[in-house]
Order: structure tokens, then sequence, then C-alpha cells
């Protein structure tokens, strides 16, 4: 296992952190890519207001406990026992998309893992012809952050895979992955990361839209700032009406420990303190206005609701909707 700097500067610089994703075929966080895709659920439909909005789940992977920051081997092993999973085990984390869906409009927020994670991930082209939707049928993309678990899809062997659409990318974090300074002083481990972010950059160039903090892309998309795991990680607001639905992509991504310990992080944060204040501000936010949200990486379909518990929070799945 490859070790991490998890000083503020060195993850800063090594903020994809300690796989050589490209080089080798697989981050190194991944214990179930020697295994054939499992028969998986496909996708979840949620309507806000007259949006819909379809999570596809792209695939999955076992997250090392020695990757989590900021939280004891006792509290971790305490915690996921709480959460009924075998400490002895990497912790499951699923890999989500969503597809939002109004008129002629189909929106893609992230792209999931793409070849990048090995074969438990990477089902989006598959699904998305299940629902019936091309590649060219898919107007734009809007982007959480740069990973590769959720730019991977977006490149095929022949290129980019979505031909007609728009590309929305914070500026923050476009500038940080697209760095040639940043990425020749980071280490050899995170080279697969910007290469990648950079391969993603150039296919849509023409077609990419920077975005700032907090900004309205239409349709009922707005941007939200939610830096710390990456510079530039952003969440989307998705509003009809006064429906909504916040999409935080890996503000809170580890639901067995980070509701309970929200100051936990992961090597994978570039800031794990920012990140954490982050959290901490999303999850107060949605308390307080009862707010239904959408994570990359909580359990499929990975939509529900957040409450105060024991001075932290706790994760209240929204049962299934049957649509």
């Amino acid at each position: 296992m490859t070790s991490f700097d998890l000083s503020r500067r060195g993850m800063i610089l090594g903020a994809a952190g300690g796989a050589a994703l490209l080089a080798a075929g697989r981050p190194q966080v991944l214990q179930a890519a020697a295994h054939t895709m499992a028969p998986l659920p496909t996708f979840y439909d949620r309507m806000v207001g007259n949006l819909r909005v379809t999570t596809l789940l792209d695939g999955y992977f076992g997250l090392e406990q020695n990757l989590v920051t900021n939280l004891g081997e006792e509290q971790i092993e305490e915690a996921l026992k709480a959460a009924y999973l075998d400490p002895a085990n990497p912790i499951p984390l699923a890999i989500s998309t969503h597809v939002i869906r109004q008129g002629d409009q189909v929106s893609l927020v992230d792209a999931g893992a793409g070849g990048s994670f090995g074969p438990t991930a990477g089902r989006l082209r598959t699904l998305l012809e299940s629902l019936g939707v091309a590649p060219e049928d898919v107007t734009r993309i809007v982007l959480t952050h740069m990973h590769p678990d959720h730019i991977g899809g977006l490149m095929g062997d022949n290129g980019p895979v979505f031909p007609n659409a728009s590309l929305h990318v914070s500026e923050t974090d476009h500038a940080f992955w697209t760095d040639e300074t940043i990425a020749s002083g980071a280490p050899e481990s995170s080279q697969g990361f910007f290469a990648l972010a950079r391969a993603v950059s150039e296919a849509y160039t023409q077609r990419t839209e920077m975005f700032g903090d907090n900004t309205d892309l239409g349709g009922g998309l707005t941007t939200l700032a939610m830096p710390g795991h990456t510079p530039g990680h952003s969440g989307l607001r998705v509003s009809d009406g006064s429906d909504q639905l916040i999409i935080w992509g890996d503000s809170t991504a580890v639901a067995s420990l980070q509701f309970s310990h929200p100051d936990a992080g992961i090597a994978f944060d570039a800031d794990s303190a920012q990140a954490a204040e982050t959290r901490r501000r999303v999850l107060d936010m949605v308390v307080a206005d009862e707010i239904a949200v959408a994570g990359t990486h909580l359990p499929f379909p990975g939509i529900g609701h957040v409450e105060e518990k024991d001075g932290a929070y706790a994760w209240v799945p929204e049962e299934w909707q049957h649509m």
C-alpha cells in the first residue's frame, strides 16, 4: 500500500493520493477489482418538482481503513460495527451518477469511473442505454470535481464519449488539475489523476464552461461551493418550485463514519480541515432546512435526509419510491 503525506501541503499536492490509477489500471484503494461485476441495482428515479432525477449505480469499491484520517482505529471499528459492517473488511462505497431530465434537456452530474477503477465500476454507458439515453442525447455535464471516479466515464477508447454535451466544471478545480506546475510537483502516484484531468480538459475544451461559487446554470441547477475534498469541489442544488435536492458529491462520502464523526476525512482530501469545515456547514444546512440530499458514495441510491444525533449527525435513507 502506498504511503501518504497527510500534511496539508502534502495532501494538496497529493490530493488524488496514493494510487497510480491509470498506470496500474486501478487505484490501490480497491479490493474488489479482481472480481467480475456482480448483478447490481441499475437506477433509481425521483422527481424534484417536474424534474426527473435518475441515480445510476456506476459501480462500487472498497476503501481501505488506513485511508481514513482524523479518526482512531478503535473509533473506526466501533462505528463500522454500529453500521453492521465487518471491521476486518474494506469499507464498501458506491459510485453513483445522476441524470436530470426536463424536456429535451438531459443533464449528467458526474460521469462515473469509466475504466479507471477496474471491472467493479464503469457501467454508466450501459445504464444510459437502458434508459434510452444515447451519448449524443446528453446536452450538458456538470462535475462536482475532477477525481477519476467522477470524470473517467467522459473518455472512451476513441476520445470523448459525449459529443454534444457542454461540460460545466468549477474554475478552481479545473485550474488545479490542469496546472502543469502543480502536476510536476505532485507525487508520482498522483500523475494519473492529473493526466486524466488534462485529457478530459483537452477533449472537451471547445465545450467547457467554467463556474464559480453559487452559479445559476439554468434549468433548476445551481452550483454550491463545497471546497476541501478538492480545491474546487462543488455541490449542486436541484430545484423546481419549492421542491429541491442537493447533490453533494463527496462532501460526505463514508456514511458509516462521517455522519457520526464529521471531522473524519479520507486521504484523498486536498485539505482535510477545510473538508471537515465544509462537511459540518453543509450538514447543518440540510438539517436546518430539511433538504433531501444525494451523495456519490453513500449506499445506493444514496438519497435521504440528515438529522442531528448525539452532538453529531445521522443518515436517514429515503424510502424507495416506486415510480
